[in-house]
């Protein structure tokens, strides 16, 4: 039985001022060098049910809604976190780890194709309108992916590890947002050192583990296109120590974005051997307040966030005497041979 239930607080980190209206509670923490919206949601649904709708404002404007799940066409098994890309559009959404999935698309994208993609299967391209005429926009569709048997070019494997389990380490996977964005890092792209920096503490399951991308979530952007370098860092002390990748990770996140930004770091063929620290590292050029991560009221067991305001202070642990608010949306995707 599907849970509908949603319990949301918005809290609003600004410096020592705490304000209750309603159900929504704003409060204050001193993060001088950055704003941070929090988000908390509950409710689960469970395998084979009808996907559960809980659209943001701007999904609720569209007018087309498709749910269903992907599905391994040999097995019928769920396809976690396959990509759903609208072919024309930069912006993405995922299947969950069930792989169920909402897609809320614009009238004008009716006529349109979305790609259905994983790994360890070949990409299927389907017709919108032709979902919609099969069983109507309201009824779950299955769409099935045929596995690809083909070695992984990034990864090395023997010649029987043709399939591969995708897991995703962190702290509010995929929570608070539909819409996905996938960057690659730029060598072209340059930012000036010591900015302001945020991270987490990841640990898997298993080790050694492929490392294919790290992800965070972002409640909006200003006007101003902002530039962000993604560090690794091995861990020492439980606090961040050495950099894992000497180049920098920068990406340029184009203005007025929302949702869950991902970095492509498949190139780098980034071996994880232990527990690790993502850090992300602002442009310390911006204003304080260009960027709005999105982090939540809710802490996860075990989540440990670092931050520091320049290279030359040591990282300290995130605290708060006022409220729990040290959680910040933040996970790594990666794979191991099955």
């Amino acid at each position: 039985m599907l849970n509908n239930s949603r319990n949301k607080r918005i809290i609003v980190l600004q410096k020592y001022s705490t304000l209750s209206v309603g159900r929504t509670l704003v409060c204050a923490v001193s993060l001088s060098w950055l704003t941070l919206f929090l988000i908390s949601a509950s409710g689960s649904k469970p395998l084979n049910q009808e996907p559960e709708i809980n659209l943001s404002r701007k999904q609720q404007r569209a007018s087309i809604v498709i749910k269903g799940f992907v599905l391994d066409k040999v097995s019928n098994a769920p396809i976690p976190y396959a990509h759903i890309l609208v072919v024309g559009e930069r912006a993405y959404f995922e299947a969950d780890s069930k792989g169920a999935f909402t897609l809320a698309l614009k009238p004008e994208q009716e006529n349109g194709q979305i790609k259905v993609s994983s790994l360890g299967y070949v990409a299927q391209e389907f017709s919108i309108a032709d979902l919609i005429k099969q069983n109507g926009s309201s009824v779950a569709h299955n769409l099935f992916l045929v596995p690809d048997y083909k070695s992984l070019p990034a990864v090395e494997v023997n010649a029987k590890a043709r399939k591969w389990t995708i897991k995703k380490a962190g702290y509010h996977i995929n929570e608070g947002s539909a819409i996905h964005y996938e960057f690659y890092p730029s060598d072209t792209l340059t930012m000036a050192a010591g900015g302001h920096a945020i991270g987490n503490k990841i640990q898997l399951n298993k080790y050694p583990a492929a490392l294919r991308s790290v992800s965070f979530g972002l409640q909006g952007l200003s006007g101003e296109r902002l530039k962000v370098n993604v560090r690794l860092y091995s861990l020492k002390n439980n606090l961040p120590h050495l950099i894992l990748i000497p180049e920098p990770l920068i990406i340029a996140i184009p203005p007025h974005h929302a949702g869950w930004i991902t970095v492509n770091l498949q190139q780098y063929n980034i071996t994880i051997k232990e527990d690790f620290a993502i850090v992300l590292e602002w442009d310390g050029a911006k204003e304080q307040n260009t960027s709005s991560l999105m982090v939540f009221a809710t802490l996860p067991k075990g989540q440990i966030t670092y931050y520091r305001e320049s290279q030359l202070q040591p990282w300290q642990i995130a605290k708060s005497t006022l409220v729990d608010v040290k959680s910040i949306g933040m996970y790594a995707t990666v794979i191991y041979p099955k």
